[in-house]
């Protein structure tokens, strides 16, 4: 260690760098904050709640198949619709008739005569108009039942409940038209149009198959 030079008398040797003075505070380091490893901004920013996040929910996949009595319903509803229609059509063309031909069409009716001279042209329009309105309800009945018949293959819920319903009410009209009929042939025809709208009501309504076909749980 180097000798110090000699010191005038009454001053102090000079201190060595890096001293403190006694009696002054010691350096104070700013404060830190908890440790937290794996977090180096966990005294900048505040700590979110967790929030848990809902499962994904499973999708749920509809089965159909076709089965056969949806397929005979189907046969049936197309079948009926077809054959309304084409009474729809044979009315109005009689209509048609009617109002070409004039009093040469109406000729063989009984009273033609009293009524042809009482109400002349007025007679032979009045009763083409009769026909063409007898093919309106028709004509509305084949168009619905068709569009229903072909529908409620995809299936449809909405076109099956429809003809469920309009099923009910036309089994209720033909049971009342019993009482109506006199005749052997007009009987034997509401007894096949009876059977066809049971076979379809128990297709759509019953049939184990069919229901599940249309809830989508077929297998």
């Amino acid at each position: 260690m180097a000798a110090l030079p000699p010191q005038p008398p009454g001053s102090l040797p000079p201190e060595p760098p890096g001293f403190t003075p006694a009696g002054g505070p010691p350096p104070v380091a700013p404060p830190q904050g908890p440790y937290s490893p794996g977090n180096a901004y966990a005294g900048q920013m505040p700590a979110q709640p967790y929030v848990s996040q809902p499962m994904p929910q499973p999708v749920v996949v509809k089965v159909h198949k076709r089965t056969f009595w949806l397929t005979i319903a189907q046969i049936i509803i197309i079948l009926k619709a077809i054959l309304i229609l084409l009474l729809a059509a044979g009315s109005i063309a009689i209509g048609v008739y009617i109002l070409a031909a004039g009093h040469a069409a109406l000729h063989n009716i009984p009273g033609y005569d009293n009524y042809a001279t009482q109400f002349g042209n007025s007679f032979v329009n009045a009763a083409g108009a009769l026909f063409f309105a007898f093919a309106i309800v028709p004509l509305i009945i084949g168009i619905v039942d068709l569009v229903l018949g072909i529908i409620v293959g995809r299936p449809s819920q909405v076109a099956r409940w429809i003809i469920v319903v309009l099923d009910v009410l036309s089994i209720i009209v033909a049971l009342a038209d019993f009482g109506r009929v006199n005749t052997s042939a007009g009987d034997l025809i509401l007894v096949v149009y009876l059977a066809l709208q049971v076979i379809v009501l128990y297709a759509l309504l019953i049939d184990p198959p069919t229901r599940r076909n249309f809830a989508g749980t077929a297998r």
